[in-house]
């Protein structure tokens, strides 16, 4: 349905029926604050970027491909961003306050992403999910919105948590929350996803590190480890996943953390057609861990 409705607006450039023009946010927090009530990732680019063309490839309801000189100044595709992201343009001044919120925070690939002219996909804490790539001759728009047109209503309660009070367990929650989601989205922008989730555990773990006042650390960080393994699990490395486990297992698992013990183990199981294993430990997983467990499999089948 999402796509018919891409297409069908599309088509509307064609035969010219918008009549009014939707123009870019200029703010960032303006835009966070809508991400978030409209359940809506982020378009976000320099402002400098925008005084040059950008070429882009439309596709119509016809097959027909139609080239557009400059998306910036096109008035019909502000209309179709609009419906599918929060469309933002940054002025410059404002570079060295957000770089200092992520300087030393982030890879040196991220940094790039950053930096650069490219158009930028961020979820509504404004952290970059992907982009429109480097320097390219002609930007296949409609692959790029079918890949990011994503509702994000799955990791809403999550996202206006961490918003509401930034601390240790809203941001763990909120990574978490995005491994599950990138069990529901298109395969395209699942590993995204996924890094996506890194991002909240790193900031997990730093406030982890800091708050004084958390008890039971090592269980906590001991927990994210294990949640992480999930994401090795989506990427269909089990093996990995049963070493991982055996290493942890040295150090002896908290017994909070013994139920996401063997939901790792039992998945891994299930992902090697270890039935003997698997069903061996099936009776300890709940039906939760089990439906996830079977979204797992099914994506690597």
């Amino acid at each position: 349905m999402k796509k018919i409705t891409i297409v069908l607006l599309l088509t509307f450039l064609s035969q010219n029926l918008f009549s009014q023009t939707t123009n870019w946010m200029e703010s960032m927090d303006f835009a966070k604050r809508m991400a978030r009530t409209q359940n809506k990732l982020i378009l976000m680019v320099w402002e400098e970027a925008t005084q040059y063309p950008l070429p882009i490839l439309i596709q119509v309801t016809n097959g027909k491909n139609v080239v557009l000189e400059n998306l910036f100044e096109s008035q019909e595709l502000n209309q179709l961003m609009w419906e599918y992201f929060v469309p933002v343009k940054i002025d410059e001044v404002l570079y060295e306050d957000m770089f200092n919120e992520i300087k030393g925070k982030r890879s040196q690939s991220y940094i790039n992403d950053f930096n650069d002219d490219s158009l930028k996909i961020m979820d509504a804490n404004g952290n970059i999910i992907g982009t429109s790539g480097g320097y390219v001759e002609l930007l296949n728009f409609t692959k790029f919105v079918l890949k990011y047109r994503l509702d994000t209503s799955y990791v809403r309660q999550e996202i206006l948590n961490y918003y509401s009070k930034k601390d240790f367990y809203s941001t763990f929650y909120l990574a978490s929350k995005y491994i599950d989601y990138s069990l529901l989205v298109n395969e395209k922008v699942r590993p995204e996803i996924l890094k996506l989730s890194d991002i909240y555990f790193a900031e997990a773990m730093a406030i982890l590190e800091k708050d004084q006042a958390l008890e039971n650390k090592a269980e906590l960080m001991q927990r994210i480890q294990l949640t992480k393994l999930t994401q090795d699990l989506i990427k269909n490395k089990p093996r990995r996943v049963l070493r991982q486990l055996k290493k942890l297992e040295e150090l002896e698992i908290e017994k909070v953390n013994k139920p996401l013990q063997s939901f790792l183990y039992y998945t891994s199981y299930r992902l090697l057609n270890d039935k003997e294993n698997f069903q061996a430990l099936e009776k300890e997983i709940s039906l939760l861990n089990l439906k996830q467990a079977q979204l797992i499999v099914n994506l690597n089948r």
